[in-house]
């Protein structure tokens, strides 16, 4: 049996999927305040949802009881009114403790690149999680993905192709290895009983290293329109950091600024070894527009 820690989310939701598809049992964790067409959603395709709040830690207990595998990649990220150090911090802390004391056999930790960040809230959570699950007595994975395309290269972000506006973070000459959300679910679902993965840091990112210049080239071509390009100087996301309002806009300047920076990640090894096929940026691009985005 199968935990899914944040299954309501788009990427849990996404590795829930894949689950189901695989057979077993997959139980989706859920709070008492998910909303009733998300949990209807997970029943739709064979989750059994799991009420769990990551402040008590026997609902986390009673959650993981009888699971042999946990999979999370909950945040707060892009979620104002929760706090990183009780969703990605402390929450994630309670969730791999109960699992140890229930004896799950492996916990698989969707985190994000060991590139990004260094003493932001956000980064001190994750490498906190990380940290302590390697030393839990469970097997564990913990994948490091790069820069997600759904969420950089989004409106919400300033990547607006629609208005034909785009947001750069830094001079956009520095190439990262842009990575499709279902891309990370696959790699999550397939760590579950790896051996590939059994006690392992995997950086993960897509087929290929594009700079944000040559994606924004790439869009101009597929839409046959110019796009405005709005670029963020790396020394005011450094400000960001430092002074940020709160731990969640620290923690995003700073992701900012390792985009800035650039995050390339080979990947012909790792994806061979997994049997995954990574989605390709223009591909991705392409589905997108044609939905109209």
């Amino acid at each position: 049996m199968i935990l899914v820690a944040g299954a309501t989310g788009e990427l849990g939701r996404a590795i829930c999927h894949r689950l189901t598809q695989r057979g077993g049992t997959v139980y989706g964790m859920v709070r008492p305040t998910s909303a009733p067409e998300a949990v209807a959603e997970l029943e739709a395709i064979g989750v059994r949802p799991v009420e769990a709040d990551l402040a008590e830690p026997e609902s986390l207990r009673e959650a993981c009881s009888g699971c042999d595998t946990v999979v999370s990649g909950m945040t707060a990220m892009g979620r104002p009114a929760e706090s990183i150090d009780a969703v990605d911090r402390d929450g994630h802390l309670a969730l791999v403790a109960a699992a140890a004391e229930e004896g799950v056999e492996r916990f698989v930790y969707v985190s994000y690149s060991g590139a990004i960040g260094k003493d932001d809230p956000l980064t001190l959570a994750k490498r906190a999680v990380e940290r302590t699950l390697k030393h839990s007595g469970m097997s564990w994975t913990v994948l490091r993905p790069s820069y997600f395309m759904e969420s950089w290269l989004a409106p919400a972000l300033g990547f607006d192709l629609a208005a034909g506006r785009v947001r750069i973070y830094g001079d956009g000459r520095a190439p990262i290895s842009w990575v499709a959300r279902d891309d990370v679910a696959d790699f999550a679902a397939a760590a579950v009983d790896s051996e590939e993965a059994r006690n392992a840091t995997l950086e993960i990112g897509g087929p290929e290293a594009l700079a944000p210049l040559e994606v924004v080239a790439l869009c101009a071509a597929l839409t046959g329109r110019e796009l405005a390009i709005e670029h963020v100087a790396a020394a005011d996301l450094e400000d960001r950091v430092k002074r940020g309002a709160s731990p969640q806009e620290r923690s995003l300047a700073a992701l900012m600024l390792a985009y800035a920076r650039g995050n390339a990640v080979p990947m012909e090894d790792v994806a061979e070894r997994f049997g995954l096929e990574l989605t390709p940026l223009r591909a991705w691009l392409e589905r997108r527009l044609r939905a109209g985005a």
